[in-house]
């Protein structure tokens, strides 16, 4: 059977439904590098520069465990601000006194100058002739639409945490994702490098997804995820090969 066309992205024959038919994505750790679950490399320097007692954990988990406490916080609080409260405590845990608000910048610069994997571009421009692709992240809005500029990546439709004011796993970003492509959730594949945020939030709205394992990053569990890939081609083949037989 033939792909089905991009410029007939909301179809409602039971028969053009079978196999993914729109996907979402997570910007960070799926298609640009770094992002808030790996330690910025400006904190890094800062680690490595001090030689005070360090915290019983690394630093790497360190600021993963503190960063997912205040993404969960009740209520909301934005992605800034966040990293104003994980940094603190950060610095607290290791007993560094530094600006907290000249690291803020310096992250957010980091985030916004984030390169793309290799690969994304050219597949991207594949999977957007065949279905209709949004991104789900939890991010700083402007960030993330600089950094994906930077690398010549555009999409119709963004969806980020700051702006739906949840964050993911939160059902409310997946869904407002499948209303934007207008299609069952059921048909719709979610990818992303976080098994509590991606995989968890897209089964919690009906979604099928994958886990995007990139090299050296850290081993996530993959839990209800139909597989684990490990770059965006892996995503497109997966794609293409739901609609056989179809």
């Amino acid at each position: 059977m033939e792909p089905p066309s991009s410029r007939t992205r909301v179809v409602v024959a039971e028969n053009n439904l079978r196999g993914f038919r729109g996907l979402t994505v997570d910007a960070f750790g799926c298609l640009l590098r770094g992002g808030p679950a790996q330690l910025p490399n400006a904190l890094r320097k800062i680690v490595s520069e001090h030689n005070g007692d360090h915290n019983a954990r690394s630093p790497e988990d360190l600021w993963r465990d503190t960063f997912r406490k205040y993404i969960r916080a009740n209520p909301f609080l934005s992605f800034r601000e966040v990293h104003r409260k994980t940094i603190q405590d950060f610095f607290e845990a290791l007993g560094i006194a530094n600006d907290v608000d000249g690291c803020i910048d310096a992250v957010f610069h980091e985030y916004r100058s984030s390169s793309a994997y290799p690969e994304v571009s050219a597949v991207l421009r594949d999977l957007e002739q065949e279905v209709p692709v949004a991104v789900v992240s939890n991010m700083d809005t402007t960030a993330l639409l600089e950094a994906l500029q930077r690398n010549g990546l555009s999409f119709t439709f963004i969806i980020t945490s700051d702006e739906e004011q949840r964050y993911k796993p939160d059902p409310s970003l997946f869904q407002r994702a499948v209303r934007y492509l207008g299609l069952p959730a059921a048909n719709v594949l979610h990818v992303g490098s976080s098994y509590a945020e991606d995989i968890v939030g897209a089964s919690l709205t009906g979604m099928p997804s994958l886990l995007m394992q990139r090299p050296g990053a850290p081993e996530e569990p993959r839990g209800e995820a139909k597989g684990t890939v490990h770059n965006l081609e892996q995503v497109r083949d997966f794609i293409r090969s739901s609609w056989k037989g179809s």
